[in-house]
């Protein structure tokens, strides 16, 4: 007999009869395959699947969550020393075994020649060492920024007469006001290391006063802001540099010439003993020995062969510098004080300071202020920038 649902759609088929007949998908609990383990089941034994679930059962679930937190943090360990870690701790045992090895025909075994127009080595006056409330106050590459420089005296409070003031070179070129400088830095009793601009300004005057007159200084050809050009494309013909030597006066070249590049400045409490230079210096080599060309212009060691470089690929030359100093008793340990590196920046390490932190091209001109014992800190103002 029919339903009432039937006979009102009588081509309708109940839902039922809609399902599939998939016998063999269907197990019954009463037979023996209901029973039948997985094929992943038999990879352990149930013995041992028993003592896991009985262990981790009994393991809090913050700590399981600790230990997949952990593990994965092992597996980016793994991966990321394989990667990347690994490979840089060999380059830096390498470069330590490089460093601790002193190579027998390496830079400076040889008797340096002797140049002429130059101060090798100078002493400061020990009446100059900071003591009481007298201070050194030694300022980074000025490069002719005559306003920053002003600036920077004015904020250390420097005491004409009680504080003395040390230039770590290149205090002339690219800026505006390169002869106000120099005049300031007289006038205020400075000492200053010959940096590679003071020398290149120096040998072009030289060159100059020994050769027939190589004519006239402007050039049509020359753009207007030529004294801003890079150090790399000086030489001592070119008429930007030939320009800014004829700026200066008589005295004002005097001066510069008089400047030596090293200042051996002496024995100041935890700094050891103290010397200034425009670049730096290479380790284990008297300061009579220093090649003056590297110790202007430097930027890298070759450490197989210790020999220094103005380029940069080899090892940072105050790397080598201070790896070297800690080694040594306190008593021999000497630091440095230097300019020349805008790239690197202020750059301090324990003993080696870098100070010239670009102010020519819009960073900050970098004071160091030293007071008796050796304590000390540090003092910049920010610069206009005058050249990229």
């Amino acid at each position: 007999m029919s339903t009432p649902y039937e006979r009102a759609h009588p081509h309708h088929r109940p839902l039922i009869d809609h399902i599939p007949d998939h016998n063999d998908l269907d197990v019954s609990d009463e037979e023996d395959a209901f029973y039948a383990l997985d094929e992943g089941d038999y990879l352990l034994h149930p013995k041992w699947r028993a003592v896991i679930t009985q262990t981790t059962n009994r393991v809090p679930r913050r700590l399981q969550r600790y230990f997949v937190i952990y593990f994965a943090l092992f597996v980016i360990f793994c991966i990321g020393w394989g990667a990347y870690f690994g490979p840089q701790y060999a380059v830096y045992k390498q470069e330590l075994r490089q460093m601790e090895e002193v190579p027998e025909a390496s830079f400076g075994k040889n008797k340096r020649p002797e140049f002429g127009g130059m101060v090798q080595v100078k002493r400061l006056e020990e009446k100059w060492l900071p003591r009481g409330e007298g201070r050194l106050v030694v300022v980074g590459d000025v490069h002719g920024c005559i306003d920053e420089f002003r600036h920077l005296m004015r904020k250390v409070e420097f005491v004409e007469g009680r504080d003395h003031l040390i230039l770590a070179g290149d205090i002339i070129s690219k800026g505006p006001d390169s002869p106000g400088v120099v005049s300031y830095a007289a006038h205020l009793g400075a000492s200053c290391v010959r940096g590679n601009h003071e020398d290149k300004v120096l040998l072009s005057l030289a060159e100059t006063s020994t050769s027939p007159d190589p004519g006239p200084i402007e050039s049509p050809a020359l753009p207007a802001a030529t004294d801003a050009l890079p150090e790399e494309s000086f030489s001592r013909g070119d008429f930007a540099l030939r320009k800014l030597a004829k700026s200066f006066k008589k005295s004002q070249i005097a001066w510069l010439q008089s400047c030596p590049v090293i200042l051996h400045v002496g024995k100041i409490g935890e700094l050891h003993d103290v010397v200034v230079v425009h670049a730096g210096l290479v380790p284990d080599i008297a300061l009579e020995d220093q090649d003056p060309f590297q110790v202007m212009n430097m930027r890298t060691v070759d450490l197989k062969t210790r020999t220094p470089s103005e380029g940069r690929e080899g090892t940072p030359w105050e790397k080598l510098w201070n790896h070297v100093q800690k080694k040594k008793p306190a008593h021999e340990r000497m630091t440095v004080i230097y300019g020349h590196d805008r790239k690197r920046g202020k750059n301090i390490q324990k003993h080696s300071m870098g100070l010239d932190s670009g102010c020519v091209s819009g960073g900050h001109l970098t004071a160091m202020v030293i007071e008796e014992g050796g304590k000390h800190h540090y003092v910049q103002v920010k610069c206009k920038g005058y050249v990229d």
